[in-house]
């Protein structure tokens, strides 16, 4: 297998070079074409170049002698503020932006109008007409420079009166440094003013977060809220622990009183009024007599039946007894209260029933008051341990409230003495380490003024040169045209040939360097098709004046002088020429043969051997017609058939349509531009109607080239004396020419 990398690393190697060598020519191109462009108008470049350099050298003579003084500023940080820590920050030199220069801002406040304005009233400075000088003027004779590597600063003033250049570098260093203090004081001044203004406000604000605090502990008797929790908790567990406590005791007590109660069958308003009975006289009273009653009746009972008198008249008695009694319940006890007799008898009343159930009744009320009051101390305790948290957190926004009044009040307080003790500073960022001395040299700048013209006429030149070349729309080179309208160039004819007007180039010099530019034109077009090279051929060109008519006789007596047989055709039926480049008549041509009146053999004339000519005639009102018609169509094919070439000099493609019409009977068209004549707008013209005539360009033939045009066609004609010994005269003109034709 072949290794290709050493051909690879080769043409890597080599392709910079060849990038390397196409800027170097586009390069040389542009140079080459701006030299061009200069020769052109190098008269319009000398003018003003002398001009300027002439005028800037009167007005150097004008220029007085100035003297120039110069002061330095040395910029530090502020020692009494580092060493103090008041206003450390005040007129500190730190730029906004990281890239900026703290002593370039300073410059501008230097150079400021108030500075400057400031140093003009102070040594009221003048003008010629003796008014005060302006900040602008001023300005002007000012400089002002950085030392290199330093904070110093050079201030350097230029002016005719070495004192005054003294003077003002000296006021205007000290004008800068007292405004410099005066502005590190206005800084501390107004810091001092808002202070004042901010201090009875934040004060107010103290005494208002202070009143909040203290009106929120009252209004919620708060004293320590953190205590306060700690307490409730201790408290509620003892008062949770009493409630157990009092509410097993009640449980006990009125399990005791509902016993006695089911046993005595009264409730507690009973008990106490049936024991109040019991303790009655009456009561007792009857009690003891129904005792006696029912103690006779059991002895009577003994002794007789039921129904003896006797013991139905106790028995009477006993009941008269016990109604009575239970008239006494009923007053002070109640109606349909039944009350056992044995309460009263001194065996119901033992253990004393009635008074412990009163007495456990009694204490029943009274635990279950102290149960109820229990629960609404709970009750009270769960309602403040809820609202706790809440208070806490007010209490806490309050007490921050206050301090941070508090705080801005003391910073202000701190504030308000370090700006007084600032505003009283009476030093500066900046000192003076050199002041201005009277100059002893002056200097005019003469010379420098001259240079300067000298520099600024080869500018304004060359950019004449410019403007009047980007005025001129024409197209001034062979490059420009070979790039506008991209055609194979057939041949280039220099200039002073193009000019002759003493006839024929060919026929009167044949062994002419020019008659050879035409020959190569000819071999140039005869080898473009070997087999099948072009018969009929269309001669046009983009404007008048371009020699397309010279060129077309030239080039028909070129091919004939080789023995082919050439008929020329004059188709510009508006504006014909040919007849005047043969110093013919114009009777009999072209309009002539179209529309009958002659044959082709009596219209055309043989000026030379193997040419023909075929002038136009005279000239139509309506020469399309004419073109456009069969008779026009079949001279052109009766021709193919007698001669070997046919040329015709057809007029300007954008001027008429006859150029279309021609089209359509040739085999190729032949394009003629001469440089400086047509413009770009003229070219871009032509070339959309040769685009539309749908015929093929054969080539282009660049005529009148400018004998100083440098580019490399200049190769050949330098050559080209040797060939041509006869036309040596001829020849050194056309050294310099720029003349190709390729095959």
């Amino acid at each position: 297998m072949t290794n290709n990398y050493p051909a690879n690393n080769s043409n890597n190697y080599n392709y910079p070079s060849e990038v390397s060598s196409a800027s170097r020519e586009a390069i040389d191109v542009n140079i080459s074409g701006y030299l061009i462009k200069l020769r052109r108008r190098w008269k319009l470049a000398l003018a003003v170049f002398l001009l300027t350099a002439g005028v800037t050298t009167a007005l150097s003579l004008l220029l007085q002698k100035t003297y120039q003084a110069q002061g330095k500023l040395l910029f530090k940080q502020n020692s009494t503020a580092s060493l103090t820590g008041v206003g450390e920050n005040v007129g500190e030199l730190k730029p906004l932006l990281v890239n900026q220069s703290p002593l370039s801002t300073q410059i501008e406040v230097i150079t400021s109008t108030p500075v400057i304005q400031q140093t003009i009233d102070k040594l009221k400075l003048q003008d010629d007409q003796g008014k005060p000088i302006k900040p602008k003027d001023f300005e002007k004779k000012l400089n002002i420079e950085l030392v290199g590597g330093s904070d110093v600063v050079e201030i350097t003033y230029a002016h005719p009166n070495p004192k005054v250049a003294a003077d003002v570098v000296n006021t205007l260093m000290n004008t800068y440094i007292n405004e410099q203090i005066r502005a590190n004081q206005s800084e501390p001044a107004s810091a001092r003013e808002f202070i004042n203004k901010q201090l009875p406000q934040i004060e107010s604000q103290v005494s208002q977060a202070e009143s909040e605090l203290r009106n929120f502990k009252e209004s919620n008797q708060v004293v320590n809220l953190t205590r306060e929790a700690e307490s409730t908790v201790v408290q509620m567990a003892n008062l949770n622990s009493e409630i157990a406590n009092v509410a097993a005791q009640l449980q006990g007590t009125m399990a005791q009183s509902e016993a006695l109660q089911s046993q005595l069958n009264l409730n507690l308003n009973q008990a106490i009024a049936a024991n109040q009975l019991g303790a009655s006289p009456v009561v007792d009273g009857l009690l003891k007599e129904m005792a006696t009653v029912e103690s006779e009746l059991a002895k009577e009972r003994q002794r007789f039946l039921d129904n003896h008198p006797s013991i139905k008249s106790l028995e009477e008695k006993k009941a008269s007894l016990n109604q009575e009694l239970k008239n006494l319940i009923s007053q002070n006890v109640g109606q349909g209260v039944e009350i056992s007799e044995g309460l009263f008898n001194n065996d119901g009343l033992k253990e004393n029933q009635l008074e412990k159930f009163i007495t456990l009744e009694i204490d029943k009320i009274n635990q279950q008051r102290q149960l109820s009051s229990l629960y609404q101390t709970q009750q009270s305790y769960l309602e403040r341990a809820q609202k706790l948290p809440s208070l806490e957190q007010k209490e806490k926004d309050l007490i921050r409230k206050v301090k941070a009044a508090q705080t801005t009040y003391e910073t202000l307080l701190t504030s308000l003495q370090e700006v007084q003790l600032a505003e009283n500073q009476q030093n500066g960022n900046a000192q003076i380490i050199e002041l201005a001395k009277l100059p002893e040299k002056g200097s005019s700048g003469r010379i420098a003024f001259m240079l300067v013209g000298i520099l600024l006429g080869l500018l304004l030149s060359n950019l004449s040169v410019i403007l009047v070349e980007m005025q001129d729309r024409s197209l001034k080179t062979v490059a420009e045209i070979k790039n506008k309208f991209g055609y194979n160039v057939l041949g280039l004819v220099p200039k002073h040939e193009a000019e002759d007007n003493q006839g024929i180039i060919v026929h009167k010099q044949p062994d002419s360097f020019a008659s050879e530019v035409y020959r190569m034109i000819q071999a140039n077009l005869k080898f473009m098709s070997l087999e099948h090279p072009p018969q009929v051929i269309l001669v046009t060109s983009s404007v008048p004046e371009e020699g397309k008519s010279t060129v077309s006789a030239n080039l028909a007596t070129a091919i004939a002088q080789l023995g082919k047989r050439v008929l020329l055709i004059d188709g510009d039926l508006r504006k014909p020429s040919q007849h005047h480049l043969w110093n013919l008549d114009n009777f009999v041509g072209l309009k002539d043969v179209i529309s009958a009146q002659k044959p082709l053999s009596l219209a055309v004339s043989r000026p030379l051997e193997q040419l023909d000519l075929l002038t136009a005639g005279e000239v139509q009102s309506n020469p399309l017609a004419l073109l456009d018609s069969e008779a026009m169509s079949e001279l052109i094919n009766q021709s193919r058939h007698k001669y070997d070439l046919i040329l015709i000099d057809a007029p300007p493609l954008p001027v008429t349509a006859d150029v279309l019409t021609l089209s359509k009977l040739v085999d190729g068209i032949v394009f003629i531009s001469r440089p400086g004549v047509v413009e770009h707008e003229s070219a871009e013209l032509a070339q959309e109607t040769l685009a539309n005539s749908n015929k093929k360009v054969l080539g282009m033939v660049i005529n009148g080239i400018n004998s100083k045009e440098f580019d490399r066609y200049s190769y050949y004609a330098k050559y080209a004396k040797g060939y041509f010994p006869s036309q040596s005269k001829q020849n050194n003109a056309v050294n310099n020419n720029h003349s190709q034709a390729r095959v």
